[in-house]
């Protein structure tokens, strides 16, 4: 499949399911089956959750029709750094120590858009599983990320054996395909690392300044 259908047929799977919720919430407030205010105020705010969740979904499927340009802005990678840890902050994933070298990285069209998407990747391996940190570092020519159980020195494993990482596998969402396109569209690379506990990505890292 191609991504344009793998869009589609992910949209399509995972409309169903709050779109459901929508229309049984309706059903239930318009044939006078709640009998007090507070219970129809259940169902309108159920509704109403259930409609974002669509929008968001439609959010990011159209977010596979915006052009992805790489090379359009070239920032600090200490910036980039930054603003991803406080979009993993935000998310309440711990981010254990910052360590890189000055140099440039690509971030398509905006740090905030590239950050965001870096953030998502990388909340894949967090979700609520406890003991697990991300941690950011540089090379030579790379700026590193990871996420994963905590090792010596309270550090994610970005070495050991390498395993494919498949954006389009469940539970996952259009937005982490979408962010996992961004990554890669401005020469990022993705994987699973320490023995496939963690999450590791890359992204290509110039020195000198933006």
């Amino acid at each position: 499949m191609t991504d344009a259908e793998r869009v589609l047929a992910v949209l399509i799977h995972d409309v169903r399911t709050p779109l459901g919720v929508a229309h049984g919430y309706l059903r239930l407030v318009r044939g006078d089956k709640l009998p007090t205010p507070e219970d129809r105020d259940r169902a309108l705010a159920g509704t109403q959750d259930a409609l974002a969740k669509i929008s968001r979904l439609c959010q990011e499927a159209g977010g596979f029709l915006e052009e992805v340009r790489p090379g359009a802005i070239k920032a600090p990678a200490r910036q980039l750094a930054e603003r991803v840890t406080a979009v993993l902050a935000e998310r309440g994933v711990a981010v254990s120590g910052v360590e890189l070298p000055d140099g440039v990285v690509d971030v398509g069209t905006s740090v905030d858009r590239a950050a965001d998407a870096i953030a998502t990747l990388l909340s894949v391996r967090a979700g609520r599983t406890p003991g697990v940190v991300a941690t950011i570092d540089g090379t030579v020519s790379a700026l590193r990320f990871a996420c994963g159980p905590a090792g010596e020195g309270a550090a994610a494993p970005v070495d050991g054996d390498e395993h494919p990482f498949d954006p389009w596998r469940s539970p996952q969402s259009l937005g982490v395909a979408l962010a996992h396109r961004l990554v890669t569209a401005i020469g990022g690379r993705v994987w699973m690392a320490g023995n496939g506990l963690a999450l590791a990505l890359s992204i290509p890292m110039e020195s000198g300044n933006a």
